[in-house]
């Protein structure tokens, strides 16, 4: 009992001088030793190219030093291209000690971004949330000096100063919003999904599918599921095992079982229920010419859909259609689909009324901001007037309040879409393509004069929404 009670008081008290930490940060001796010795350590990777074995894990802790020595902790975003020297000498110390080939040098600097931004969230939880109001939050504590010699004064003076900031408050609070909201948290540990794999490997002979993987993560100590939509999730998994064993479900590509189960699309660039270095193409096998393929079916079956559609308008609307929907070009032939309903002309040359006309418009495209509290721009495009509930984009109705839209050129690419597709989430993913799109959230452009116009707009730039609501700048 008296072992636990320091333990916790240690976590309480992490600026006293006094009481030292229970795990000291990895340095990595017996890699060292190697290097002067002028030899590095073999690394071997398992069929979908995950480091494996103790060297593999070797691997990973040498990338995670080299996040803490050479990544600076006020550092805000990765990506930028102003590390891109960091980022090769973070290549050459890890190709210096361990024998990995050029092709995991992505997977290498991203492993390194990761532990760099795990590392400042593990400074800012130990050494700066407690004791934000507090005057010696801005001096180094005596654990960071001994433990991490090569952060300098300045530098975390830089990172309690951003720390500290609106800015990353905003930020943080609205990750915690999303965290608070997942209902599939994952409660695997440090080793995460790769060791999880090989383990279960070794079990069974043979590679575990990806929804035994996920719900093997989601489980307990105890092997119980507390979590309801684990639950859930779980019997979904279940249900649709056992559809596909008797043949009435079939996985294809990214649609699988566990896709099904959690009613969610893909993550383009990674695989849900995978290690990191499992990528999609690898996994599910997709080709270029496989996902060509996928995206040919795919567009076949909206233009089968479209054909019921202009059927069912015309049978409303009481004409005829002006193209026999069974003649009208396959994707094969074209790479649009369009039709339209005209009206035949009586004998007597009078007309019938005017069919359903197709008609399109530029627009703004914008989406709700949480933080700010107003709408915020994030592409340009075309918007379709006469959009009806019943209209689908992708095979699934628009629904009440939203229209269908195109976006031709984004300003925030990694802007979420206000209405997720299977196959785009972000502003960038629906470039050239149909989404749908809240209507109180689009405002028209008149490409003439630059001002506003359509049905309910008064013409002034700024004021009015296309269909009739306030857009807020």
């Amino acid at each position: 009992m008296e072992h636990s009670k320091k333990g916790r008081a240690r976590r309480r008290n992490p600026m006293d001088p006094t009481v030292e930490g229970k795990r000291r940060a990895t340095i990595m001796k017996r890699v060292h030793m190697a290097r002067k010795r002028g030899e590095r350590i073999q690394v071997t990777f398992d069929e979908k190219r995950q480091p494996k074995g103790k060297h593999g894990d070797e691997l990973m802790s040498w990338i995670g030093v080299l996040a803490r020595e050479h990544v600076l902790i006020w550092i805000q975003d990765w990506r930028s291209r102003d590390l891109d020297g960091l980022k090769e000498i973070i290549w050459k110390e890890t190709v210096t000690s361990f024998t990995v080939e050029e092709s995991f040098r992505n997977t290498c600097l991203k492993s390194c971004g990761k532990a760099a931004r795990n590392f400042r969230y593990d400074l800012y939880k130990t050494f700066v949330e407690e004791f934000i109001n507090e005057e010696s939050v801005w001096t180094r504590p005596k654990k960071v000096i001994d433990n991490y010699p090569n952060i300098e004064e300045e530098d975390w003076m830089k990172f309690v100063q951003y720390r500290t900031s609106s800015q990353f408050q905003q930020l943080s609070y609205r990750g915690s919003e999303i965290r608070t909201n997942n209902e599939y948290s994952s409660r695997g540990s440090r080793d995460g999904y790769r060791k999880l794999d090989q383990e279960m490997f070794k079990k069974i002979g043979k590679w575990e599918r990806r929804d035994g993987l996920w719900l093997e993560q989601q489980m307990r100590l105890d092997g119980e599921l507390k979590n309801p939509a684990c639950k859930k999730a779980s019997e979904l998994i279940m249900e649709y095992n056992t559809q596909e064993s008797q043949g009435t479900f079939e996985s294809v590509g990214t649609n699988d079982v566990l896709s099904q189960a959690l009613s969610r699309p893909e993550h383009k660039g990674r695989v849900r229920g995978q290690s990191k270095f499992v990528k999609p193409s690898q996994y599910f096998n997709l080709s270029r010419s496989s996902k060509k393929d996928n995206e040919v079916q795919s567009m076949r079956r909206e233009i089968e859909e479209l054909k019921a559609l202009v059927r069912g308008l015309c049978a409303n609307r009481d004409v005829e259609p002006s193209v026999d929907p069974k003649n009208v070009p396959t994707v094969d032939q074209h790479n649009s689909f369009k039709a339209s309903c005209s009206a035949q002309e009586k004998q007597d040359g009078v007309a019938e009324p005017p069919t359903m006309p197709v008609d399109s418009q530029e627009c703004k495209l914008y989406i709700f901001d949480e933080v700010q509290g107003g709408q915020l721009l994030v592409a340009f495009g075309r918007v379709w007037l006469e959009s009806l509930p019943t209209d689908t984009v992708h095979g699934i109705p628009l629904g009440e309040g939203n229209v269908r839209v195109s976006i031709n050129v984004p300003k925030l690419k990694k802007s979420p879409l206000p209405i997720s597709t299977y196959d785009a989430t972000t502003v960038e993913d629906a470039v050239n393509g149909f989404v749908a799109w809240p209507k109180s959230l689009v405002e028209l452009v008149d490409a003439r004069n630059g001002v506003l116009s359509g049905p309910g707009c008064s013409g002034r730039p700024g004021r009015v929404g296309c269909l009739g609501y306030p857009v807020d700048r």
